[in-house]
């Protein structure tokens, strides 16, 4: 009986201890991006300049038309997330985020109007399940080949997903 009960405490111990830390236990460490890198300054200015593109897949594919803009939390520090756009108005954009700040406490609304000059990236999923853009998401995996010699399995599964410009 005792053997019976340390079995099932040990069971529900290593239980809990995947819900509450295993599970949230990103499957490679983050790949943190120099916002200064030459790289990620060239990502940022292609994906400016070509907005124009954005706006035309965005009257073709809505749904699924997505930008990383900036956001300065709480605490003061700008992050950059991924939003939907929900609507574009002229030089405005109504957005719903779908990233959530880090550095960020309290309540947060997740829509939100930004002027078209805060888009520092952008990608649209086609139908086919292709993506156009995602400007930073190539730079990093470029840095994930750096950090790991070959990008892991989950990012290599999604690179060839992205469409070249």
């Amino acid at each position: 009986m005792k053997v019976l009960v340390f079995l099932a405490v040990l069971i529900a111990a290593r239980l809990a201890w995947w819900w509450f830390v295993g599970r949230n236990v990103p499957k490679f460490p983050p790949i943190n991006l120099d916002p200064m890198d030459p790289k990620v300054i060239a990502a940022r200015q292609n994906a400016r300049d070509s907005v124009p593109r954005l706006r035309e897949l965005f009257a073709l594919h809505p749904e699924s038309s997505n930008i990383k803009i900036p956001f300065t939390t709480s605490s003061g520090v700008t992050e950059f997330l991924w939003a939907q756009i929900l609507s574009w108005d002229g030089a405005s954009l109504r957005v719903l985020y779908l990233t959530p700040p880090v550095t960020h406490t309290g309540r947060l609304e997740r829509e939100h109007t930004h002027p078209e000059s805060d888009i520092v990236d952008w990608v649209v999923q086609l139908p086919t399940g292709k993506y156009i853009g995602g400007f930073s998401t190539r730079v990093m995996f470029a840095k994930a080949r750096e950090l790991y010699g070959t990008l892991p399995p989950i990012l290599a599964k999604e690179e060839p997903k992205y469409e070249s410009m």
